[in-house]
């Protein structure tokens, strides 16, 4: 199973806050960060693994924060400004935040948007 994650920047009003996205060296474009779950690991502690590896950054959220999306899952969260470690330099070649979806992605638009607009109402439904 894989997990992957849609942030936003922690701040008072989640429906303007700006999203996270990482630049794949594999694929060349940007996406959201995320990866497959390693042995042994939950889905919620895969979702934070794979967020700190790819983005430097802790995520803040909680498993009623995410959905079952094509055979993995999906989290919401925030997070702030301020990395802890560098990303992984073999897998990550740019962190980035976004107001609006850049025009080079590495899975199509359909799949970012939907989840993008849901992130935000679940967050905001929950006052993270």
């Amino acid at each position: 199973m894989w997990t992957y994650v849609v942030a936003y920047l922690d701040v008072e009003d989640i429906q303007t806050a700006p999203f996270i996205m990482v630049r794949s060296r594999k694929r060349g474009g940007w996406e959201m960060p995320g990866g497959g779950m390693e042995e042994g690991e939950t889905p919620i502690g895969s979702a934070e693994r794979e967020f700190l590896e790819e983005t430097g950054r802790h995520l803040i959220t909680d498993g009623d924060l995410s959905v079952p999306y094509k055979g993995g899952r999906v989290f919401f969260g925030v997070t702030n400004r301020n990395a802890v470690q560098d990303p992984i330099e073999h897998e990550i070649s740019d962190v980035s935040w976004f107001k609006k979806l850049p025009d080079d992605l590495a899975y199509p638009l359909e799949e970012y948007v939907p989840l993008i607009e849901m992130g935000r109402s679940m967050i905001e439904k929950r006052k993270l």
